[in-house]
């Protein structure tokens, strides 16, 4: 282990959801026009947003070894005064040690990335002297999965020493082992790729809330056409990562089960607090007032100096494994252009929400978002989260506005200019028709979100104690994970009938469940869906449940077409913010089209909230030949 020393640290309303060290430059005095307002003046401009290192493509090749390991330091709390020192599982690469990221790699269409994953983390514990009896989880084995890339999925069998494509189903006896073990991942980036933000995260099953939960996560940009327009290659990029790590908290909680301060080592340390311990040590009212504090590359809350009339361009990337986000910069605008990493030509504008409602840029767990900012007055402002209800019900969670950066605008005059639309879109992302999905075989299918652990959270939010509220939420999750997915499959066939009845769609019924030999590929009882390379299918996804549950599928992007069987206008994405208060009776849901496109194999869809994938909200398909 090393140690670190650290700094002091809606797409549609609720569905669209080296740069090296930037931080420490020290604006001349000479920039500081003398029109500048007094409350920016008032401000030391010190720049101390930092960046992951930036890793970019030469000659059609990026190669980079991921190293995972523990990583010993502080972060900040609530307040990024409050220190708490910290031992997580993160990323390191090549000689460099572990960090709050992992390096940021940029490539392009046509271009062959690949990663080298070693595993330098410990070996499992015992499983009955530390690992969750609840499900399978092996904490210290990892993969690595390209969440958004459009890539091969399997195994390359023509190569000499095992290859990886994007390959994430690996039975439980799979993975990379602990102490040593490696992977080659090759990932061939398709020429006519979209470009946009991506990441890259774990997702070896039982395992990938409690790495991402730490800080295994890092950037993959692909570029294009959009970023070489002109007034974009001029625009100063910035990378916001926005993490959450949870932690084990000396004498806060009794509960962190036996897991010693600043560590990570249980799911129900995640499953008992999901939108984390907020790490104060005080209950409101609102046993989720305390929510996880969000850092942004590894600090809490920094600032950024920008002059009047500058334009810059900044990628968001979500990587909690719970919580929303509700970005909203004072008094300017937010152009959003690529949702997750899947363009548009049309700009979205995000004004500030404060007085309007309060609906920012919604990111949910998994997504991300590109967009143009011009700073056009002096001044001090900030970078939000407002206000997000991520639940339905008597005691709805409703996670608390934070303050996630500050932006100080300088009064020195910078001329530039954002692009004019249309932008341009790759045709990969052309949209998808009702004659070409007539063409590709028109099959519809339907995925059911449900947990039955919703009515032990109906019993908790009953109880008038914020404590027994915050712990008991998802709770029983931990408790019933063997049985609860077979048992809700069943009960969700007999009433899929009136489901459909209920959301006014001709009946369609999907085909019949095919059960995966326990750890042979995925957890026990998962699905399987079958999909003919090339077919088009539009496939609708129903929430169950009080909360806003996220929807993510592998490989293929999906093109959003009905909320609630109501037509909207479409988008692309690939993580997909399910709409909050759906029930057995009358569920919530989304319905979209996807081309199955080059790739043959098997991946997965999951909740993009890792924790309930890791308990089985999760089940394979596979893209076979004709």
């Amino acid at each position: 282990m090393s140690d670190v020393n650290a700094f002091a640290n809606s797409r549609r309303n609720f569905l669209r959801a080296g740069f090296g060290m930037a931080s420490g430059v020290i604006v001349p005095l000479s920039l500081v026009g003398c029109e500048q307002t007094d409350e920016a003046s008032h401000h030391a401009s010190v720049h101390n947003f930092m960046q992951p290192d930036l890793l970019e493509a030469k000659n059609g090749l990026l190669e980079v070894t991921l190293k995972a390991s523990y990583f010993n330091t502080m972060v900040s709390g609530a307040s990024p005064t409050d220190q708490y020192p910290v031992s997580l599982r993160a990323y390191g690469y090549g000689a460099h040690p572990a960090s709050y990221a992992g390096p940021t790699l940029v490539v392009r269409g046509g271009d062959t990335l690949r990663i080298k994953l070693i595993n330098d983390l410990p070996v499992n514990p015992p499983f009955l002297a530390f690992r969750d009896p609840t499900n399978y989880i092996k904490p210290n084995t990892t993969n690595l999965h390209a969440h958004g890339l459009h890539v091969y999925p399997g195994i390359y069998e023509d190569s000499i020493n095992p290859e990886y494509g994007d390959y994430v189903v690996d039975p439980n006896y799979g993975g990379v082992m602990p102490a040593g073990d490696s992977r080659q991942y090759v990932y061939h980036i398709p020429k006519d790729h979209p470009e946009g933000p991506f990441y890259y995260h774990p997702q070896y099953h039982g395992s990938s809330a409690i790495q991402v939960a730490s800080l295994m996560s890092g950037a993959i940009l692909v570029r294009g056409p959009v970023d070489d327009l002109p007034e974009m290659a001029q625009a100063s990029e910035l990378l916001f990562l926005f993490q959450a790590p949870y932690f084990a908290v000396a004498g806060l909680f009794k509960d962190d089960l036996g897991v010693s301060p600043g560590m990570l080592e249980k799911l129900a340390q995640l499953t008992r607090h999901p939108t984390g311990q907020g790490l104060r040590n005080n209950f409101g009212d609102d046993a989720y007032a305390d929510a996880q504090p969000v850092m942004i590359n590894g600090v809490r809350q920094p600032t950024i100096v920008m002059q009047c009339g500058e334009v810059q361009r900044w990628r968001f990337i979500n990587t909690q494994v719970f919580n929303y986000l509700n970005l909203n910069l004072d008094a300017h605008v937010l152009k959003q252009y690529t949702s997750d990493g899947w363009g548009s030509a049309l700009y979205q504008n995000h004004e500030d929400a404060r007085q309007k409602g309060g609906d920012g840029l919604l990111l949910a767990p998994g997504g991300r978002a590109s967009v143009l900012v011009k700073m056009d007055k002096p001044g001090t402002y900030y970078l939000r989260s407002l206000s997000v209800r991520m639940s339905e019900g008597h005691h709805p969670i409703i996670l608390p506005e934070y303050m996630l950066a500050k932006v100080v605008v300088l009064a020195a005059i910078k001329t530039m200019t954002v692009p004019q639309q249309p932008l341009p879109v790759r045709s990969f992302l052309n949209p998808i028709t009702d004659e070409e999905f007539a063409n590709g075989g028109g099959k519809k299918r339907n995925i059911i979100f449900r947990m039955l652990g919703n009515e032990s959270l109906l019993s908790a939010q009953q109880v008038k104690t914020a404590l027994h509220r915050a712990t008991d939420v998802f709770y029983s999750l931990a408790e019933r994970a063997d049985d609860l997915y077979q048992q809700s499959k069943e009960k969700v066939r007999q009433q899929l009938p009136p489901l459909l009845e209920a959301n006014a769609q001709k009946p369609v019924y999907p085909s019949s469940p095919k059960i995966v030999k326990r750890f042979d590929i995925q957890p026990a009882n998962t699905l399987n869906e079958i999909v003919i390379l090339d077919a088009v299918e539009e496939w609708t996804v129903f929430n169950m449940n009080s909360i806003a549950n996220v929807f993510h599928i592998h490989v293929n992007p999906m093109y959003v077409i009905k909320v609630n069987g109501i037509a909207i206008d479409p988008y692309w994405c690939d993580t997909l913010a399910l709409p909050a208060g759906g029930t057995v009776e009358y569920p919530t849901s989304v319905t979209f089209r996807m081309r199955f496109k080059d790739f043959c194999g098997p991946y997965i869809l999951h909740s993009q909230m890792l924790q309930d994938a890791d308990l089985g909200m999760i089940q394979r398909v596979t893209v076979v030949a004709q």
